[in-house]
């Protein structure tokens, strides 16, 4: 599937700092973990396109939201369908890649835990008063936990959880049960369109993918698409970037050669991602 994203982390007790006595303090203040890529100023002699700056840098990260999110460091913006969930179709975050188009989800909005859906999977996101333990939790609660509830909340009512599951990618922009979508803009144009492929460098449009007997796919989840039997060679491939669509911004493809890359310029276009940065 290429490389997975990368999923942003903001970790509350990591590294290390020393007192003026030179005492090692360990864990020390939050830190942030895979929150992007090393921007364009902090590489030696880099070349960009004009419209970028030095705080700018390619590639993009998933990843629930988190105190490390900002403008600086966005994370991608999905739009879900959790099987039998409550939410339905909402805007959502991934949690963790499963393969090449198939993500854990959580939605961005929580829902009241009496509101939950036996089977379908909860990340608490406030304690609260809830009952955890009679819903199904083993163990103690805290924000961030995932677990499959058995009932819904029988007593409490200040404890609050996003719902969570697998879904998979599809070119419908308002995705139905089970499916999810992530949408780009590219060359200037402000009209979003859906992503068939994401890793952390490069994403692919549903354009020009198609199975293998020619039959125009929309979506992994039909039939047999999962088994792999499809035609990516019509497909556009862009570098994701989620600074600027600005008509004509490219890039040199590391290793591209100009009668075997792009067919004459051995570049590559950016492609803009739909992103988070609060």
């Amino acid at each position: 599937m290429g490389r997975p994203l990368k999923i942003q982390k903001y970790g509350t007790a990591q590294g290390i700092t020393y007192g003026s006595n030179g005492d090692v303090n360990q864990p020390a203040a939050g830190v942030p973990v895979d929150q992007g890529y090393p921007n364009f100023g902090s590489l030696t002699d880099p070349e960009y396109y004009s419209s970028l700056t030095a705080a700018n840098f390619y590639g993009v990260v998933g990843g629930a939201k988190s105190d490390a999110l900002s403008a600086a460091y966005p994370i991608v913006k999905v739009e879900v369908n959790i099987t039998n969930s409550s939410s339905g179709q909402t805007p959502g975050v991934i949690l963790r890649q499963k393969g090449s188009h198939k993500y854990l989800v959580a939605t961005t909005a929580s829902i009241d835990p009496a509101n939950a859906v036996a089977g379908v999977a909860l990340r608490i996101t406030a304690v609260g008063d809830t009952d955890w333990a009679a819903m199904g939790l083993r163990g103690a609660a805290a924000v961030g936990t995932i677990f499959t509830p058995t009932a819904a909340a029988g007593s409490g009512t200040s404890g609050t959880a996003q719902e969570v599951g697998v879904c998979i990618l599809t070119s419908d922009l308002t995705p139905t049960a089970g499916l999810m979508s992530i949408s780009y803009a590219v060359g200037g144009d402000s009209t979003e369109v859906a992503v068939s492929k994401l890793t952390n460098k490069f994403l692919q449009g549903w354009t020009g993918f198609a199975n293998a007997d020619g039959s125009s796919l929309t979506t992994y989840a039909d039939g047999g698409d999962n088994a792999g039997e499809v035609d990516y060679s019509g497909e556009t491939t862009y570098l994701a970037n989620f600074f600027t669509d600005e008509a004509g911004a490219q890039a040199t493809k590391s290793g591209a050669e100009a009668d075997t890359f792009a067919n004459t310029t051995g570049e590559i276009e950016l492609a803009q991602v739909e992103k988070y940065t609060s």
